[in-house]
């Protein structure tokens, strides 16, 4: 009798440390193959033309989580014009150790970005540091069908040399959705909260841009199926989409700078050298406008409702404002 007891009073206990050991192996072995594919990666191509390297690596999140981070992270894409570079000081990813379609990452230090400049002259670099930088995937099927990023408190300046101290930018906020839909379409939003320009960027309207509030889908986004799955490189998709006629449907564009607002619409695509091209059309009042760019000197008195058509053109690399 008193053996059959001690079976029922250390039974449970000894299923529990069973148990404890199984996951700890499972979580062991998760952590091991995660290690050893970032490894392989190291140093060579993740997709197509774009090269991924990082300098070491640390995995903790035991018992529920894998916690990747990466330090001395660069995404290089080596093009016929030169390189386009991202790098950053380190790079956090989170994943469940029992979920792998919802990948959680994590930016901190100095952002920088890289690409070719004109010909004859070095890359335009751009430095970003953010007090906060996250962003979210979930993968379905192999293709990403969610992608959330956000940024707080962000400050950049141009760090091409020789660069202009007076280049600065900075935002409150920014976020950039994407949501993969089932009628070959990707919903995108982009928002910008509490902007501002440097005075060596020679803003017209004022430093000061509330708000840039973008929503629209892109059209025929199956086009790009063969990037999210890593079977072709940047430009070749992106190439396929564009002659397949893919484009921005901007639904939406609302704007306010320095006290001047506006609700765009159109429609963007991107011309053979894979630079913007389309307009935006939209409404403003014209006496906001003129006195934004008087500084407040010169009053309109355009009577109530006064509106005039804004026209935003994107063409051979360059943006015209325009207004009728």
């Amino acid at each position: 009798m008193s053996y059959s007891n001690r079976i029922f009073i250390y039974g449970p206990v000894g299923l529990l440390v069973l148990v404890v050991v199984l996951y700890s192996v499972f979580w062991r072995v998760q952590a091991d193959m995660l290690a050893a594919k970032l490894d392989s990666a190291n140093g060579g191509e993740v997709i197509p033309g774009v090269v991924f390297a990082f300098a070491e690596k640390s995995i903790t999140g035991y018992p529920f989580r894998l916690d990747v981070v990466l330090s001395g992270v660069t995404f290089a894409n080596r093009g016929p014009d030169g390189e386009t570079a991202w790098r950053t000081e380190k790079l956090a990813m989170h994943t469940m150790s029992y979920r792998s379609n919802l990948y959680v990452f994590e930016a901190a230090g100095l952002q920088s970005f890289a690409q070719p400049g004109a010909r004859g002259k070095g890359p335009i670099v751009t430095y970003v540091t953010p007090a906060i930088a996250r962003a979210s995937a979930v993968l379905r099927e192999g293709r990403l069908a969610r992608l959330d990023l956000d940024l707080w408190q962000a400050e950049g300046k141009d760090a091409t040399p020789p660069a202009d101290p007076k280049k600065t930018f900075s935002a409150s906020r920014a976020q950039l959705h994407l949501l993969n839909r089932a009628n070959d379409t990707i919903d995108v939003a982009v928002k910008i909260e509490g902007a501002n320009l440097g005075e060596g960027y020679g803003p017209k309207l004022g430093s000061a841009i509330p708000l840039v509030d973008l929503r629209g889908k892109l059209v025929q986004s199956d086009e790009l199926g063969d990037l999210e799955q890593g079977q072709k490189s940047v430009s070749e998709a992106v190439e396929q989409w564009r002659q397949k006629g893919g484009t921005l449907a901007v639904e939406n564009l609302s704007i306010d700078w320095a006290g001047v607002k506006t609700d765009m619409s159109g429609t963007l695509g991107l011309d053979a050298a894979h630079r913007l091209n389309g307009v935006l059309l939209g409404k403003f009042d014209a006496a906001s406008l003129v006195g934004a760019l008087t500084g407040g000197r010169v009053s309109l008195q355009t009577g109530n409702n006064a509106t005039a058509t804004l026209s935003l053109r994107f063409k051979d690399g360059d943006v015209q404002l325009g207004t009728n």
